[in-house]
């Protein structure tokens, strides 16, 4: 029987959860210095930084949630791999967390590359992606579109996806890279599904009552 989340006597991150048919990784709570560990006392009271295809969220969980005893693991800076801990072949899984299995991500931002950009990111710290300023949590995956920081050139994956649904009908992205037509659709498939919570931001995260990050 899965323990549920208001049973667990040990601090939660980036640890994978289900609720129903739901299926979503919490990387832990969220604080004005970053993610720290989730625990039961933060049920109901603190924000959690969930990933569910690929989108990053804070929300209130209620204590419901199943806890699977599976893990993630990010990228590296000798590994641009990412997916869940101790399997191999759990493709649909790796989805539901991150949208795109890493095989997937790297085949799209190769097929657009022109010249020598856009690249696959790393980061050992948090930092902010320069389209919707959301927080891109340390070694998670994202793009970076030049060299010039100064104009903004690190883009999460979500923001990233939105652009390229956006500019599909006028670039004619489906013609012009013929390849990538089976990742363009998942990525439409992407935008239709109905994610909980709001973005992860710093904005959000200052509206929180200081209460909420005692104990962190």
């Amino acid at each position: 029987m899965p323990e549920k989340l208001n049973m667990l006597t040990t601090s939660l991150e980036g640890g994978i959860l289900r609720k129903g048919t739901r299926v979503f990784a919490v990387l832990g709570k969220a604080t004005p210095s970053g993610i720290s560990a989730f625990r039961r006392s933060d049920i109901g009271r603190s924000l959690a930084v969930t990933a569910e295809y690929g989108f990053l969220r804070l929300e209130r969980l209620t204590g419901e949630e199943e806890v699977t005893g599976l893990e993630i693991f990010l990228t590296t800076p000798f590994s641009y791999e990412y997916g869940i801990s101790g399997m191999t072949s759990a493709a649909e899984l790796t989805r539901s967390v991150f949208g795109l299995l890493p095989t997937e991500l790297e085949q799209l931002v190769t097929g657009l590359r022109r010249g020598s950009f856009p690249v696959l990111g790393f980061s050992p710290a948090d930092t902010r992606c320069s389209i919707n300023g959301s927080i891109i949590p340390a070694c998670w995956p994202h793009v970076v579109t030049s060299n010039l920081a100064l104009y903004g050139n690190i883009i999460s994956v979500e923001a990233f996806i939105r652009v390229l649904i956006s500019s599909m009908p006028q670039g004619q992205l489906t013609t012009r890279f013929p390849t990538l037509q089976p990742v363009f659709k998942h990525l439409l498939r992407l935008m239709v599904i109905q994610r909980r919570g709001i973005p992860y931001c710093k904005e959000a995260i200052d509206l929180v009552p200081a209460d909420a990050f005692a104990g962190k």
